[in-house]
């Protein structure tokens, strides 16, 4: 039965099962699939960062504008849209590379859980079904579920003589999910020392690394804008990172290992983002106005007082 999520699935298995045939190892695999999507994704991040650098430099006329209507709530509203129409600027604009993360990362999860369906691709063009293969290896003692495709991947290799007497010469990719020693396939856990529980330490980690640093280099965390904003963004710093680290340990190891690979690269890639496109406006450097609108307030407060010094000069002294 098709699902909506299958017109993703299908071309990323694809995809998936092209470069397991090319490097033939599980985690080099994850590190290939993980380095194309975020190629993919690229112009969308660019774009993002750009979004990110223009809202950077109007923060010094939105803290402005939250000081000067911080009691007309409509008020602050309608200069802020029109402080972000005027600079090109889109509040919503680095929210999009964020969205379309999280159709990607349903697929892989989806890739990841159903191997047979996806990557394997049993069942498609005329071959055998998923439950048609672990009948077969349960006859010969395998004792796999149908419901378990990650399981029967792992063991399928094994009963290829009695799927072949079955049905026949078909054509079964065998994956091995080993990587470094580690069974990407498995399901880690915080309640036992093991290898695989460093996976879901690290994604936590380096999620929580990428969230705070995408915040201090688009300056939310030196924004003095409202504190429920504040709030909002130091919430949510610890929060995706915890969220990160429920996932990990409740799904196979494989995606949590694809997150850290992509939380690496988004990092690197803040890092060198940041350094192409600094905090300039379209309208060239707002910070570099406010400045000069400062410069402008005191020279004028100090020519006020100047006048106010030669008005109370003593009558009939001479002023050269």
């Amino acid at each position: 039965m098709f699902k909506i999520f299958d017109l993703i699935n299908i071309p990323l298995g694809y995809l998936f099962r092209f470069l397991y045939q090319m490097l033939n190892n599980y985690g080099w695999t994850l590190v290939a699939f993980t380095v194309i999507t975020k190629l993919i994704l690229l112009p969308l991040t660019i774009k993002q960062q750009k979004s990110m650098s223009k809202m950077q430099a109007i923060q010094p006329r939105l803290q402005e504008l939250q000081k000067k209507y911080q009691y007309d709530q409509e008020k602050l509203n309608q200069e802020t849209m029109k402080l972000y129409k005027d600079n090109n600027v889109s509040p919503m604009g680095g929210c999009l590379p964020l969205l379309i993360q999280f159709p990607l990362l349903i697929a892989l999860y989806n890739i990841i859980r159903s191997p047979l369906t996806y990557v394997m691709q049993l069942g498609q063009n005329g071959g055998p079904s998923i439950a048609e293969i672990a009948e077969v290896m349960n006859a010969a003692g395998a004792n796999v579920s149908v419901n378990d495709q990650i399981n029967i991947a792992s063991k399928i290799g094994e009963f290829i003589p009695q799927l072949t007497q079955k049905f026949g010469e078909i054509n079964i990719l065998n994956i091995n999910f080993s990587f470094f020693g580690l069974d990407l396939s498995q399901t880690p856990s915080l309640t036992a020392l093991a290898p695989l529980t460093l996976i879901p330490i690290l994604a936590g980690l380096t999620t929580f690394l990428s969230s705070w640093l995408s915040n201090k280099m688009s300056g939310q965390n030196a924004s003095a804008g409202a504190d429920n904003k504040q709030s909002t963004m130091k919430m949510m710093t610890y929060l995706f990172p915890l969220m990160t680290v429920f996932f990990a340990v409740s799904l196979p190891a494989g995606l949590g290992f694809y997150w850290i690979l992509s939380n690496i690269i988004q990092i690197a890639q803040q890092f060198i983002l940041h350094r192409m496109f600094p905090p300039v406006s379209s309208e060239g450097s707002v910070q570099k106005h406010f400045r000069e609108r400062e410069a402008e307030k005191i020279e004028k407060k100090k020519s006020i007082s100047g006048n106010n010094i030669k008005s109370k000069s003593p009558k009939g002294e001479k002023h050269e």
